[in-house]
């Protein structure tokens, strides 16, 4: 780092001559560390003032320095923070404002250090840090070419950081340590999260290009992880953060999610009159069994298997019983209260566990940061229908099913110098069994029906390749930066011999489903009544996203979009339902299968102009990805397919088909902010005549020679070129040219 400057006082000394600290006092209180005899330690203070600021030219990770794989070719890369001596291109930290303007206050940093007994004599270090509001900017973020970049970011926020080491810091044989990292100065005193406050709330924004360009900003940004007891250490492997057995974990991460499309280069980096307000997004309650990893190493070599540089983290927790999920509206600045109505998923339910396996609610198996670049040999596919180990490199797919659903190895090898994000052995196995209507306005109207949204996730694995450019993304021949990208969300498990899917299909499953948690079942527990109910929708799904050459973009007239000419979209399962969570009756209708390869894809998302609805777009033109010489992510002969086929994993053969399909289909966005294309509204209960709240997706689509192409020109006509029984051809059917209309609305009844 260099030109570090402003670091105006620094002090230490002995907390006697501080009795009256805030610092020393507050962060190392009894209730957080017990009685302690002894009171022996520093404190550390750091102050910026008001219109100045720590600066670094630039930061750098180097990674894999002189390194090669196996084909000699060089896999050493550097992940670069800022960019040059130009201010606007450096890395800097700085006091400010909450509206984002110049700071009023000086930066205050303390970092309170101390060792202590406590009241069972076991001696121990505690860790406090706390600093005023402040902002840490990053102009520019590279990967080894400084030219290129992903674009800003900007945080704005308070907070405080707290480790304390009982029986030693960082010891790994010990579970008394406790761990708080609060950003926004979260109240979490009850136990109930709906009391939950922040005093301090954090922004974060995002934008791809210069100053004034359109921005992604995160408002009411609070992010709280209060671990009470629990063990924090080193180990042969890296860093350990676990909690103790049988006690519960804090967590808050919430934020209102804004759109700023037309601010200036002055009001860069500021919530304004000029933001509109689109989502409420958040995870907040208590977790259990917290379970974190922390591993210096990065991807694997596919020849040896050995590991390169690069950070991997492997986490995995238990949801407890007053943990939510919430999600609804953004809440606008200048009303004066929150006025945001929103659905609050909560009371999980963990799927059954009979066949023994061993596993927790949440499941991060390993997450990994490194960097590709083009031509170095990569990790290798995503197995869809198989399984994905992290550390393999698989040149073929097991079947994770039995062999009764085909497996395919989709890979896209690095095309560019940039980011590699690589998951494996993710899962989701609970789900709420309760939904909460809140509204903004009145506490009367919220409404609890007893049903739930029923989201599991058997196995979830990725390769993620991140190439940053030089556009700026004010158009979609300039993105911000480009990815490839192959997703495979699996349900593991086969048939018996009579084609019923079988137990794992469930208890390990992809499940998208609505249940009704009144009913009860005949296992029903009168001391848990959400616990069991009726659900319907698709178990045993598997759902696969590919896209070659994707390039993501940020701008005024073209909102967030998203654009490429080799994407494949497939989602299939078992439609039915029954019983939850046991599933020990089930009923099933027909399994579905469909597959979308299109070599032209479009799609935007903008938010409406008064902040009410989130609106979106787009171009897709239906191809066989086979046609295309050199695809990497080509599927099914059939192309873009529709499939109906028995409820027998055995006779999936038996089925209508809607085989080959082409043509292009456009969600027009030309008048998108005066409600054309698609709307996504939560309409709230004071808003709406007959006082019940709803949720509405509409989409308007032009057909074939109606669609416009995003170059210019009429779309193709829309064909199906087979439609099969059973595997005989029945014929065929086109639609030159169509508009069709669709409007979707939940509501309570």
């Amino acid at each position: 780092m260099k030109n570090n400057k402003w670091i105006e006082r620094s002090f230490i000394a002995a907390p006697l001559l501080w009795s009256l600290n805030a610092y020393a006092l507050e962060a190392l209180s009894e209730q957080e560390m017990g009685a302690i005899q002894g009171r022996d330690g520093v404190t550390i203070g750091l102050e910026v003032p008001q219109n100045d600021a720590i600066t670094a030219e630039q930061i750098r990770w180097e990674l894999d320095n002189g390194e090669v794989d196996a084909n000699s070719d060089s896999i050493q890369n550097h992940i670069i923070i800022g960019g040059t001596a130009i201010d606007a291109s450096q890395f800097a930290i700085k006091p400010i404002d909450l509206d984002g303007s110049e700071a009023s206050q000086a930066l205050d940093f303390a970092l309170a250090i101390d060792a202590y007994t406590n009241d069972q004599g076991r001696p121990g270090l505690g860790l406090d840090a706390t600093w005023n509001r402040m902002r840490v900017q990053a102009d520019s973020l590279s990967v080894t070419d400084e030219s290129r970049s992903f674009g800003a970011v900007a945080l704005d926020s308070g907070g405080r950081f707290a480790v304390f080491g009982d029986g030693g810091f960082a010891n790994i044989s010990t579970n008394q340590a406790r761990v708080i990292v609060n950003v926004g100065d979260i109240d979490n005193s009850d136990p109930d999260p709906n009391t939950w406050t922040m005093a301090n709330p954090g922004r974060m924004f995002y934008r791809m290009g210069p100053a004034g360009s359109t921005e992604i900003q995160l408002d009411n940004l609070g992010f709280l992880f209060d671990m009470y007891q629990g063990t924090v250490g080193v180990d042969a492997d890296g860093l350990v953060v676990r909690s103790a057995l049988g006690s519960r974990t804090d967590l808050n991460l919430t934020f209102d999610i804004f759109a700023n499309v037309a601010n200036t280069a002055s009001t860069a980096f500021q919530l304004n009159e000029q933001s509109i307000p689109m989502l409420l997004f958040g995870w907040r309650g208590g977790i259990e069994d917290f379970d974190l990893h922390l591993l210096p190493q990065g991807t694997w070599l596919p020849d040896d298997g050995t590991f390169t540089q690069g950070l991997t983290a492997s986490l995995g927790f238990n949801l407890a019983d007053n943990f939510q999920f919430v999600l609804g509206e953004a809440k606008y600045e200048d009303t004066g209260d929150q006025k945001q109505s929103y659905l609050e998923f909560t009371q999980p339910i963990s799927m059954p566990t009979t066949l023994g396996q061993t596993r927790k609610d949440v499941e991060f198996g390993y997450l990994t940061l490194d960097t590709v670049s083009a031509g170095h040999q990569s990790i290798g596919g995503i197995c869809f229908g198989g399984g994905n180990t992290y550390g393999s490199t698989p040149s073929g797919c097991t079947t994770s099913t039995g062999g009764v659903l085909p497996t395919e190895l989709l890979e896209i090898a690095p095309s560019d110098t940039g980011l590699a994000i690589i998951n494996r052995e993710w899962g989701l196995h609970a789900y709420s069994s309760r939904v909460v209507y809140r509204d903004g306005v009145s506490a009367a109207n919220n409404i609890d029906e007893g049903w739930a949204l029923i989201y599991t996730l058997g196995d979830i694995s990725t390769n993620w390749y991140l190439y940053p450019q030089s556009g700026d993304g004010s158009t979609l021949g300039s993105p911000g930066f480009s990815m490839d990208v192959v997703t495979a969300i699996q349900t593991e498990g086969g048939a018996d011999a009579n084609g019923r899917p079988d137990r794992s299909r469930w208890e390990n499953g992809t499940h998208l489903m609505i249940g009704d948690t009144d009913f009860q079942t005949s296992y029903h527990d009168p001391l848990n009544p959400t616990a069991d109910g009726l659900a319907i929708g698709l178990m045993g799904a598997d759902l696969l996203f590919a896209a070659n050459d994707m390039g993501v973009g940020l701008s005024l007239g073209d909102g967030l979009n998203l654009s490429s000419n080799e994407v494949r979209l497939q989602l299939r399962g078992m439609f039915g339902g029954g019983d939850v969570p046991r599933m020990e009756s089930p009923v099933y209708g027909s399994y579905i299968d469909i597959n979308l390869e299109m070599d032209d894809f479009l799609f935007k998302i903008f938010p409406s102009s008064n902040g009410d609805a989130i609106n979106f777009g787009g171009f897709l033109s239906l191809a066989k990805l086979n046609d295309i010489p050199g695809s990497e992510i080509t599927g099914s002969a059939d192309g873009t397919y529709i499939s109906f086929a028995e409820p027998n994993l055995n006779k999936l053969d038996v089925d209508v088909r809607l085989a080959d399909i082409v043509g292009d289909i456009e969600i027009p966005t030309n008048a998108i902010l005066a409600g054309g294309g698609g709307k996504i509204d939560l309409l709230t209960a004071t808003e709406e005549a007959d006082g019940k709240p709803k949720l509405r997706i509409e989409t308007n689509m032009n057909i074939g020679a109606l669609a416009s192409k995003p170059g210019g020109g009429a779309g193709d006509p829309l064909e199906i070129r087979r439609i099969e029984f059973g595997g005989k051809d029945l014929g065929s059917m086109i639609v030159p040219a169509g508009k069709i209309y669709t409007s979707l609305t939940l509501e309570q009844q």
